[in-house]
C-alpha cells in the first residue's frame, strides 16, 4: 500500500524542527519516520492502494523502501 503523508522535516544544517513541509509517499506512518530528516507527520492525505505506476507517476518524494519496491 503507497500512502501520501504531509510531513514536517528538520532543517538540515541546524536540526530546528519543524523546518519545512514535505509531501511523501510512505507506506505507514512508521515507513515516513525513514525519510530524511524527519521530524513528525502532519497527516496522512490520501493514498495510491497498490497502484506502483501512480505512486511512481505522482512526482511526490518516496521513502527508501517504497522507492525500491516500486523500481526493485
Amino acid at each position: 500500500m503507497f500512502n501520501l503523508y504531509e510531513i514536517y522535516t528538520c532543517n538540515p544544517e541546524t536540526g530546528k524542527r519543524g523546518w519545512d513541509i514535505e509531501f511523501i509517499i510512505a507506506k505507514d506512518r512508521d515507513d515516513a519516520a525513514t525519510f530524511p530528516y524527519f521530524d513528525c507527520v502532519i497527516m496522512k492525505d490520501g493514498t495510491f492502494g497498490d497502484c506502483k505506476l501512480s505512486a511512481a507517476n505522482s512526482g511526490y518524494s518516496m521513502t527508501s523502501a517504497v522507492h525500491l519496491e516500486i523500481y526493485g
